[in-house]
């Protein structure tokens, strides 16, 4: 079984759901500077490439999205079957 841990598309996904809620538009540079953190962080961790993640940044970022971790940081398992 090979598993891994993602973050792809997922702070997009929460804008967009704040977009639909609110009915504002909120860029990730704007949501870096809101939550305090480096727009450097949200870049990679919506593209997947954050090799490690801060958790005060992470506990920043779900502060400003109203959210809890496990919203952006998602574990995906693949089984593998043999044959």
């Amino acid at each position: 079984m090979n598993t891994k841990l993602t973050t792809t598309g997922r702070i997009t996904i929460l804008l967009g759901k704040q977009q639909a809620e609110t009915g504002q538009r909120i860029s990730p540079r704007k949501l870096a500077e809101t939550a305090g953190v480096p727009k450097d962080f949200i870049y990679r961790l919506d593209a997947g490439t954050a090799r490690h993640i801060d958790l005060e940044a992470l506990a920043k970022l779900c502060a400003a999205l109203n959210c809890q971790p496990q919203d952006l940081l998602v574990w995906e398992s693949k089984h593998v079957e043999s044959i």
